[in-house]
């Protein structure tokens, strides 16, 4: 009785290897499939091998792959939460899942995914600065510049030479809104001393000018900025407004109107513009530019102050 039983265990265990053989042939094939571009037969493939062996975290991933590849959207985003089905702290579907919310500007569920990643992973992990630039991107993307700002400054502060460009930038971008001007300068100083033809450090270093009122400091730096690209519409919008705030409103004006002319779907030129209008005394034409701005977003990016320039002035 013993003997047969187990003979019966050996017929079993030879079974499953057999079968675990099959998957992992089964498996490979589809790779193979997906490494040769032919994402359809590598999506059949990989469907066959789940209802054949069962599902794992692994064939769905595979899946969500094949579908991003066939820019389907939808059966990408099937995947991925049935691979969070199985494992709910599978670092690489909630990565996906939050590149993909962030890509459709969904940030809200973007800044769940990437703040769960970053509960399940170390501090000292090699992923830890990508998962805490695109949250702090979130995060100033969404008006949430204290988050930003303490999500980065201890970090930073902690390891300087872990500090990446983007994460300095969105450090600094945080400090400039919430005011902590010395913490910006430390952040844009560390990006020019690497790259001094960096035009963004540069705007940025010239809107921390502006908050502490410099504003020839200011203009030095946006001045600076456009010798390396003429054209950018933030710089040329910045210095008008540091311009107007001299009481300079030709010079603003014209700026201001450059940008606009750059970039037309910036709300906070618009708005900059109708403050200079309103200075010159051109109040229907400032009325005209604050529902521009209105028209272009800036309500939700930036709050009321639009709103209440209406009222004061075009009512």
């Amino acid at each position: 009785m013993k003997h047969y039983c187990w003979e019966i265990v050996i017929a079993l265990l030879i079974s499953i290897t057999v079968q675990a053989q099959q998957c992992d042939s089964l498996y490979i094939a589809s790779l193979k499939l997906y490494d040769s571009e032919n994402y359809n037969a590598s999506l059949e493939a990989i469907n066959t091998v789940i209802q054949k062996c069962g599902n794992t975290v692994d064939y769905q991933l595979h899946k969500a792959k094949c579908f991003s590849e066939l820019k389907d959207t939808k059966g990408k985003l099937g995947a991925l939460n049935a691979a969070l089905a199985l494992d709910s702290n599978c670092i690489a579907a909630l990565s996906e899942k939050a590149a993909m919310y962030m890509s459709a500007d969904i940030y809200s569920s973007a800044i769940k995914c990437y703040k769960k990643i970053l509960s399940l992973i170390p501090a000292t992990d090699t992923t830890t600065r990508l998962y805490l630039t695109n949250l702090s991107a979130l995060y100033v993307y969404t008006n949430q510049n204290n988050k930003a700002f303490d999500l980065l400054w201890d970090y930073c502060q902690k390891d300087s030479s872990a500090s990446n460009e983007y994460m300095l930038t969105n450090l600094s971008a945080s400090a400039i809104y919430i005011g902590k001007y010395a913490e910006a300068e430390w952040a844009l100083s560390k990006i020019l001393t690497d790259n001094p033809a960096n035009v963004k450090a540069l705007v940025n270093m010239g809107l921390c000018k502006e908050g502490q009122k410099d504003y020839d400091a200011a203009i030095a730096y946006y001045d600076k900025a456009m010798l390396y690209v003429p054209d950018d519409a933030y710089a040329w919008n910045n210095r008008g407004y540091a311009y107007y705030m001299q009481g300079n409103y030709k010079d603003a004006l014209d700026n201001i109107e450059k940008s606009i002319t750059l970039d037309p779907s910036n709300s906070y030129a618009y708005r900059n513009k109708a403050l200079v209008l309103i200075a010159m005394g051109k109040k229907k034409d400032a009325c005209k530019n604050l529902e521009q701005a209105i028209e272009a977003g800036f309500t939700e990016m930036y709050g009321n102050e639009v709103l209440q320039l209406i009222e004061q002035n075009c009512r």
